[in-house]
């Protein structure tokens, strides 16, 4: 997660782990529990004619 937080800069910006921590260790856990990571993305593509 840290590595493409930092990479895709546009996703959250300003990240970086020390400011994320708390919410970067609670997700540690919930996937070391088992719980599944869902992430939904959406995506648009603007044609602009002038």
């Amino acid at each position: 997660m840290v590595w493409i937080l930092r990479k895709c800069v546009w996703w959250v910006p300003g990240f970086t782990s020390a400011a994320y921590e708390p919410q970067l260790r609670a997700l540690d856990e919930r996937l070391r529990s088992g719980e599944p990571f869902v992430a939904h993305s959406t995506r648009h593509l603007i044609i602009a004619h002038r």
